[in-house]
């Protein structure tokens, strides 16, 4: 089997189950024999909405036919309508105003078959599902110093060329992990992620921990990129230090605007800045390389043209150059890898043939990274240029000093670098909002997670997982004060666990299915996990007391509180019964109506009630001796229609009186169903609401969790609706419309 051969077709589950078709026939057999007799009115329903009218004069009338499309509908095939725009438009002056606003931040209403249109080229989805990967070039190398300068071994490490080792270890982990996740969407052609490879070869948990593990990482890679893009921007406007969080905030809710927008959209959004940075970063390196070779400087005279450098402190002096420390080093800029899943989890979103598209893209990207992270390296490396301090009012980023020395300071050059690394860094977070919805939806579908998270927004954007990603994010820089050195503990980590935990998974698929090309494709995977097992536990171990111990202790955390929420939609589906019968004939509802007085209001009730069953039962709940005869009286000279039960209730109480009646018709009628008919007074203003003592509001919260009673609301409102209004001209002018 060839690498770029198609894979497996996948084929969808049938639509119903043959148990499903029998339950169904045998309730469908139920209710047809127990359907009571119909009566007719003369009247008939057009469920389609096309009808008939008789319009014109008496001496010159016609038949029109209405068609659904008039309604706000078109018909697609008897028996299914489809809604337009004109149904969901708004009808009033404040949702007119609403939805403008909406429209002009996020963009007008998308239809459901827009969907594939929505799906992304190769340069857009580079742009989209790349920028966090190719974003933490700007971080990783300077990481890896820094951990050496901490401990004030920096010149040792540099010596013995320790950050070149460790630059090439990396790499090799960048190789391994390109090549096992082109396998892993070569054998999920429609998405597959840490969490779907993980819970569909070793189970439910490890399924989750994985979902867990990228939901952290997903959080704080919108943190750390946000919070590194605004430090890289501090470098060029040493002004806007001082208001580094509000400036991440804002960042963030901008990128949360970009995405409401669609996915389309948010990559022609952020294409250009991506595109801008990957053009910056070579040219920098090209200067470089070209200066270096050409001899333009020598010795520290390199080392000058980067600038000043304001290192920071030594913390934990260590007399020699440990492993440990190497580790640590290791494990800081193996943070070069994060984001890289992200295109494996994005399969859907490219253009068709969508997986040999995502295969192509994730080794564009991977080549992209693996240079730009090994020049700036060894750019770093053999100029001898020397990190700042992260808190110092003078500090500059890595690729800032680079960009200084490469181009000269205040240059056009130097400001290219430094501006498009800003965005890049904020626009990384773009891959976070891209995957993070997406997870939640599979968790949602999958019963892990609350099912508002499937639902598709107006822009067939996942809005909920949306604002969540961006809430979560908002709180984390403000705790940490957009700091990233402290952001940088927590992160990675989960995202290793969630590699080791795919690369596992693919392993024992291969072992397991021995689909065709399973020995070609099982190397790679094997040698995947190794790899970034290897560097889960290093991570773990080394930056365990620096705070990793959180994310240790959060995805456990998220694990149990999934398998609470499956819990549940399982004792759901397993414990649901119906309260009241489900075939016609076995159903004897009897209604009661509570009532104030005998007025419009309580008539119309009666009547409804009356037109549901001929067993209705008016109740009035009084502690007024003088209402009650007047109410006595006004029932029988209307002609007692309707048996009227009134309760004196001297200790003024309103709905416990009530409930406890109903408990007793309840008991006295055990098979028959309790019908609750509410008049409910509708305001026309929300103020109205505060002026009534919504008694029908309170009485219908209580009934909703008795059993075995239906609530039907019978609304009055205070003022005439437009088509009331239609509908008394019509009766009077056959010409009115």
């Amino acid at each position: 089997m060839s690498e770029e051969s198609p894979p497996a077709p996948v084929v969808d589950p049938p639509l119903l189950t043959t148990e499903q078709v029998d339950q169904l026939r045998r309730a469908g057999a139920a209710w047809s024999n127990g359907l009571p007799k119909t009566t007719s009115d003369g009247g008939t329903i057009a469920p389609d909405l096309d009808t008939l009218e008789e319009r014109g004069r008496p001496q010159g009338r016609y038949v029109r036919v209405r068609r659904s499309k008039q309604e706000g509908f078109e018909r697609v095939a008897p028996g299914w309508i489809q809604a337009t725009r004109r149904t969901t438009a708004p009808n009033t002056r404040f949702a007119h105003l609403r939805r403008s606003v909406r429209e002009a931040l996020v963009g007008h209403p998308l239809a459901t078959r827009q969907l594939v249109h929505e799906r992304l080229t190769k340069v857009k989805a580079l742009a989209v599902l790349s920028s966090d990967a190719l974003s933490s070039v700007a971080y990783a190398t300077e990481q890896i110093l820094y951990v050496f300068a901490i401990a004030g071994v920096g010149a040792v490490a540099a010596l013995q060329h320790t950050d070149l080792w460790i630059m090439g270890a990396i790499a090799f982990l960048l190789f391994s992990v390109v090549l096992s996740y082109r396998q892993t969407i070569k054998a999920y052609p429609k998405g597959g992620g840490s969490y779907i490879v993980a819970k569909d070869n070793l189970g439910p948990l490890a399924g989750l921990t994985a979902a867990s593990a990228l939901m952290t990482d997903y959080v704080l890679t919108v943190a750390v990129s946000v919070s590194s893009g605004v430090s890289s921007i501090g470098s060029a406007f040493s002004a806007l230090v001082p208001y580094t969080v509000p400036i991440a905030v804002l960042a963030i809710v901008l990128i949360t605007l970009g995405n409401l927008r669609g996915i389309r959209e948010s990559g022609s959004i952020f294409a250009a800045p991506t595109y801008l940075f990957i053009g910056a970063i070579f040219a920098m390196l090209a200067v470089s390389f070209f200066k270096l070779v050409t001899g333009q400087c020598a010795g520290g005279a390199c080392a000058q043209a980067a600038g000043p450098s304001f290192p920071p402190a030594v913390t934990s002096p260590l007399p020699y150059l440990s492993l440990f420390l190497i580790l640590q080093a290791f494990a800081s800029g193996s943070s070069a890898l994060t984001g890289v899943e992200a295109i494996s989890d994005g399969v859907l979103v490219f253009k068709d043939p969508q997986w040999r598209n995502a295969r192509t893209t994730l080794t564009i990207m991977g080549v992209i990274l693996g240079t730009m992270f090994l020049g700036i390296t060894l750019v770093t490396h053999i100029v001898g240029i020397q990190i700042d301090d992260p808190t110092s009012p003078h500090y500059q980023i890595l690729l800032g000093k680079i960009a200084r020395f490469a181009f000269g300071p205040n240059s056009i050059g130097y400001f290219a670098v430094l501006i498009t690394t800003f965005a890049i860094l904020i626009l990384a977070a773009n891959t976070a909002f891209s995957d993070f919805p997406r997870l939640f939806f599979f968790l949602s579908r999958d019963s892990y997670a609350p099912h508002q998270f499937k639902r598709l927004g107006e822009r067939l954007a996942f809005n909920n997982g949306i604002w969540v990603l961006a809430g979560l994010a908002i709180v984390l820089v403000i705790v940490f004060k957009a700091d990233v050195s402290r952001l940088i503990p927590l992160y990675a980590i989960g995202v290793f666990l969630a590699f080791t935990l795919s690369q596992a998974g693919m392993v024992v698929r291969w072992i397991r299915r021995r689909e065709p090309g399973w020995k070609a494709s099982l190397p790679f995977n094997f040698v995947g996990m190794l790899m970034t097992a290897l560097v889960f536990v290093i991570f773990a171990a080394v930056k365990f007391r620096e705070g990793a111990w959180v994310v240790v202790l959060i995805i456990p955390t998220f694990v149990t509180l999934f398998m609470a929420i499956h819990r549940h939609y399982v004792e759901v589906d397993s414990q649901l019964a119906t309260e009241i019968p489900t075939s016609p004939d076995k159903v004897h509802p009897i209604c009661i109506v509570p009532i104030a007085d005998l007025n419009p209001v309580a008539l119309q009730s009666l009547s409804f009630a009356r037109s549901i069953s001929d067993k209705v039962i008016a109740v009035h709940v009084c502690d007024d001796e003088n209402h009650i005869a007047r109410l006595r009286a006004m029932w029988e000279a209307w002609g007692n229609h309707v048996p009227l039960e009134i309760i004196e209730s001297p200790y003024r109480s309103f709905l416990r009186p009530l409930l406890a009646y109903i408990d007793a018709i309840d008991k006295q009628r055990d098979d028959d169903t309790l019908v609750i008919v509410l008049p409910e007074l509708v305001a026309t203003k929300w103020w109205h609401q505060l002026l009534h003592n919504q008694s029908a509001l309170r009485l219908k919260a209580l009934l909703l969790f008795r059993p075995g009673t239906v609530v039907v609301n019978v609304p009055y409102h205070l003022q005439r609706h437009k088509h009331l209004r239609r509908r008394h001209l019509r009766s009077d002018d056959p010409d009115a419309i």
